[in-house]
């Protein structure tokens, strides 16, 4: 009889480990959302969480070719603006390490994962709120059920993991290291843009865009084989009522158009995701952190994957990759 592993999220690192794990165990996962996925999110075909993935990222690259998708490039060629308080400016960038996106959007990565999963249980709208190791069993409840399994696997941000009533406690060392690592893009607020054309590129724009006036600070090409777009992050300042029509009205004043060309505004502001960021990771931030935590002094019944616990590639989809890989091989 396989032994049994409960898996607290249907992101990306719980399909993946229920991807590498439902062979050799009986996998349930818990996700407290009505849709798996989560921070990988898509409207329409664009990515409202992350979209890149860059050459060095290999284990991604790899799962997204044996899953059978494409990738392509992303549109940087021309020059780029600098919106400063007085007038828009223009200015070539340096050459930026090559960025790659998934066709069809990062959202048919979750979709194909999912229906590959032959032997597993994914359980929606169950929000988990405590995982205990008794003497012989892991009991994970929700706020309806009960499971009983062999290990648990928790996938959510170190900041969301510290709200579960866990037992055994967790060591004060660990538990100070996960209140303060911060949650990647649970600070963020993304934006896209479908237009009637892709002017910029015609205009011999790359699409690409600094703001000091907002609301979006920084703007980039998000067209897909279909649709021209472009995505913007939200300045942490920017009132959010009459978002769209200020959205509007930055656009046509940093790219001269008429605002006519704007076929609709999609917005995911991932601060208010309770199940993505917690109110601490309200505050940006300033550089890319340097993630990784050493769980080993905890359990080895109840265990932690996210792309936060990542010593290599922390906060980036290969960081998720990467870690789930560590904790299928424990």
């Amino acid at each position: 009889m396989k032994k049994k592993i409960t898996i607290v999220g249907a992101g990306i690192s719980g399909l993946y480990l229920a991807y590498l794990l439902e062979e050799k165990f009986d996998v349930t996962i818990l996700e407290a959302r009505d849709r798996v996925g989560g921070r990988i999110y898509s409207i329409d075909g664009h990515d409202m969480g992350p979209s890149w993935i860059w050459s060095h990222h290999k284990e991604m690259l790899q799962l997204i070719q044996t899953l059978g998708l494409e990738i392509f490039s992303q549109y940087t060629q021309g020059y780029a603006l600098y919106d400063t308080k007085d007038k828009v400016e223009h200015f070539m960038p340096q050459s930026s390490m090559p960025s790659r996106r998934v066709n069809g959007s990062l959202g048919s990565l979750i979709d194909i994962l999912k229906k590959s999963l032959k032997q597993t249980n994914i359980f929606l709208s169950q929000v988990v709120q405590s995982i205990h190791h008794e003497t012989d069993k892991v009991v994970v409840k929700t706020q309806t059920q009960s499971y009983e399994s062999d290990f648990s696997i928790v996938t959510l941000p170190p900041r969301l993991a510290l709200n579960l009533d866990l037992y055994p406690k967790l060591p004060e060392a660990l538990h100070v290291k996960m209140a303060n690592t911060a949650t990647w893009m649970g600070h963020s607020a993304k934006c896209v843009i479908e237009f009637k054309s892709s002017f910029w590129r015609e205009q011999g724009l790359s699409g690409f865009a600094f703001s000091h006036n907002g609301p979006l600070v920084e703007i980039h090409d998000a067209s897909t084989a279909t649709k021209a777009a472009l995505f913007g992050f939200v300045s942490s300042n920017a009132n959010m009522q009459n978002f769209k029509q200020s959205i509007t009205e930055q656009l046509v004043r940093i790219f001269k158009i008429d605002p006519t060309q704007i076929l609709s505004i999609h917005l995911v502001d991932w601060r208010d995701e309770q199940y993505t960021a917690s109110f601490e990771d309200r505050r940006p931030l300033s550089t890319h952190l340097e993630y990784g935590i050493n769980t080993n002094s905890y359990s080895d019944k109840i265990l932690f994957s996210a792309t936060e616990f990542s010593f290599k590639e922390g906060g980036y989809l290969e960081g998720a990759i990467l870690r789930a890989q560590e904790i299928a091989h424990f």
